[in-house]
């Protein structure tokens, strides 16, 4: 397709110690070139093997990929920004009081199971935070094909909740 209008910068992510280092990246750099999207900064590499792993390459790369592109410089501030978006409560066909549990989260066609174990499998001191999950599928029928994903939608305890709150 024609990508003539478009402007991109790629930021690949990698491990140096495979052959094919960052090739994702690389492709979809050359394609979109190809399509006629105009680059507007170096592609950007995160390796894996980095003393801070990707981190290390996409703080280097961030600031001039987000001038490249016209994105303004975030503001440093004491205070969290304001949402972009306003809590209203309203009440349903005009009942008053009546409380109303939103809906849980979930996609068109995806199913919710719960998760019945929840295990941290490096030891405690280790950087990253690897997880062990066993979803029970004995409520609802949950085939699973090769290339599949699964999405996790977390739910905060209520208790959890009105402790937080408790603090504003």
């Amino acid at each position: 397709g024609d990508l003539s209008k478009h402007s991109f910068t790629v930021f690949a992510l990698g491990d140096r110690s495979y052959a094919k280092f960052c090739e994702a990246g690389k492709f979809f750099d050359k394609k979109l070139e190809a399509c006629g999207a105009r680059r507007v900064g170096e592609m950007g590499i995160g390796d894996a093997c980095d003393e801070d792993g990707w981190e290390t390459g996409y703080t280097a790369w961030l600031p001039n990929a987000l001038s490249a592109l016209g994105v303004c410089a975030e503001e440093e501030t004491s205070t969290p920004p304001e949402p972009p978006f306003l809590v209203q409560d309203v009440c349903p066909d005009g009942h008053p009081g009546l409380n109303v549990a939103p809906a849980q989260l979930c996609p068109p066609g995806a199913a919710l199971a719960r998760i019945v174990e929840n295990r941290r499998l490096p030891p405690s001191d280790y950087e990253r935070d690897i997880r062990h999950f066993v979803i029970d599928n004995t409520e609802v029928d949950l085939p699973f094909n090769l290339g599949d994903a699964v999405g996790l939608y977390p739910q905060n305890l209520p208790e959890d909740v009105e402790e937080a709150l408790a603090w504003f």
